[in-house]
């Protein structure tokens, strides 16, 4: 659901000389899911992640309702290693469709005030328009924090 994104298909990327380093890892809130973010962190803090920078934790509920105990402490901790941590609720509709079919949140939409509530397959519900813009603010400050000589461009504002 967002565009300045894409899969790394499971490998860590910034190998190739203009790929971008930064990474969000996503994760299922889900013991398995929390543990591979998990197994993940540690390896980039180990150093062998390569030249990829995290810039976060972006977790998904698995479910409606309270996230058991158990999973909120274990989020919190691997949250912790990613540095920030997002959270994306249990949206039902998003599990009726492919994923192609979801709305797309670009960077530089405005998010207009909404009386009503957002049907989650037309519009891009609040929460994405604020994840979307904490990503990108994310990967400007990692951009001017660093030495970064990749093109930078599509962070700029």
């Amino acid at each position: 659901m967002l565009a300045p994104v894409a899969d790394s298909s499971r490998r860590w990327p910034g190998v190739f000389e203009r790929e971008s380093p930064f990474v969000v890892l996503v994760a299922r809130e889900t013991i398995p899911g929390l543990t591979r973010a998990h197994d993940l962190l540690r390896q980039h803090l180990s150093g062998y992640a390569g030249r990829a920078d995290v810039l976060g934790l972006v977790t998904v509920a698995a479910r409606p309702g309270r996230l058991p105990a158990e999973i909120r402490r274990y989020r919190d901790v691997v949250g912790s290693l990613a540095g920030q941590l997002w959270q994306v609720p249990w949206v039902e509709e998003w599990t009726l469709v492919e994923p192609e079919k979801l709305p797309v949140w670009t960077p530089g939409d405005v998010q207009l005030p909404r009386k009503r509530r957002v049907d989650p397959l037309d519009e891009v519900p609040p929460e994405i328009h604020r994840l979307g813009s904490e990503i990108v603010a994310a990967a400007r400050s990692a951009v001017r924090e660093s030495s970064y000589d990749a093109d930078a461009r599509m962070f700029e504002e």
